[in-house]
């Protein structure tokens, strides 16, 4: 899943929660990345003044599906004040890393087994949405299936039940009609 699919599920509310807990140099830096400016007209005096201008910013942003801003959101609110979670999950793997970064591809030196009982670990100490986010987050970097072929983590970002077996199947012939490094290499 995309980053501002992700997003989406996800909702106003746990977006507004996600932005709420970035300091003020945490979301310019997110703008940059994702092409857009930190200015603010002169009269936002206050922190809080500078930071609604900011989320208007976010919220046009989405509205044109800026993936390149969901994915700054995303990775400095995991990076920044969720890096627990991480290192939980990578130590259940018993991934070489430091705090909770890792150049190593997992999911693909992990059996698809092995990353759903992570699932299970992180639903059972941190809350749901989070958890999904992470996860969903690591399939799309790491191209891998396993996560959003997982309904607990599908659910976890807010999909609803009904829609999740049709995800999976759409996603299934997507994900097998994708262009990849191996079917190019011959």
């Amino acid at each position: 899943m995309k980053p501002i699919e992700i997003c989406k599920h996800l909702g106003p509310e746990k977006v507004d929660a996600y932005y709420g807990e970035l300091s003020g140099k945490e979301i310019r830096a997110v703008l940059k990345a994702g092409g857009s400016h930190s200015n603010t007209p002169s009269t936002a005096f206050s922190q809080a003044a500078r930071r609604k201008v900011w989320r208007k910013r976010f919220d046009n942003e989405f509205g044109k599906d800026n993936e390149q801003l969901a994915l700054a959101l995303l990775i400095e609110w995991l990076m920044r004040h969720h890096r627990t979670m991480l290192v939980d999950f990578l130590n259940h793997l018993e991934v070489k890393h430091t705090q909770g970064e890792t150049d190593e591809d997992f999911c693909e030196t992990k059996t698809p087994e092995e990353l759903r009982e992570g699932v299970d670990l992180l639903l059972a100490k941190y809350p749901a949405h989070e958890v999904g986010t992470y996860l969903l987050l690591v399939g799309h970097l790491q191209e891998t299936p396993v996560f959003d072929e997982t309904p607990k983590v599908l659910e976890a970002v807010g999909m609803p039940k009904a829609e999740i077996e049709g995800y999976i199947a759409q996603f299934k012939t997507r994900w097998a009609a994708r262009p990849t490094k191996d079917k190019g290499a011959a």
